[in-house]
């Protein structure tokens, strides 16, 4: 038995789109951001193979509703909105995953190129990940993603 997600139609657009052009625009964004091969490279590439593969799964299963209010997703998407809790000292914190260009940190916003949006992307809530970044060491606990758009 499969179950079956409902998304709104401005989500479902959304994520339709947001799938066109990662598949598009996979090998420049590959070469932009890690021109010289590398395992870093290498481990993004087969992210973003993976991300491709859940967002076409996610939209493929999704049942479209033209007036859903429900801005949940069931994991973190480029463009969602991921409340965690950093685990060691019980802190939480709001992220918006964008696009690298459009950054805004002010508004909580990092990018999915960042340690902690690569670390949170498609992942679940209740989910626990380890954030290995410049500032050091970080565990977090997901607990709620919501869409947000504005990637």
């Amino acid at each position: 038995m499969t179950s079956e997600v409902r998304q709104s139609d401005t989500i479902f657009t959304s994520l339709g789109r947001q799938l066109a052009e990662i598949e598009a625009g996979k090998r420049k964004l590959l070469e932009q951001y890690f021109p010289e091969p590398s395992q870093e490279r290498d481990a993004f590439e087969a992210l973003l193979d993976k991300y491709i593969r859940q967002l076409a799964g996610l939209l493929q299963g999704s049942k479209e509703q033209k007036h859903a209010v429900n801005s949940e997703v069931p994991f973190v998407t480029i463009g969602s909105a991921v409340e965690v809790v950093e685990t060691e000292a019980n802190e939480i914190y709001r992220y918006r995953i964008v696009n690298p260009e459009n950054v805004n940190p002010g508004a909580g916003d990092i990018s999915y190129l960042s340690p902690v949006g690569k670390s949170l992307l498609l992942k679940k809530v209740g989910d626990e990940v380890v954030v290995k970044a410049p500032g050091g060491v970080f565990r977090y606990r997901i607990k709620a993603i919501e869409w947000a758009d504005a990637v």
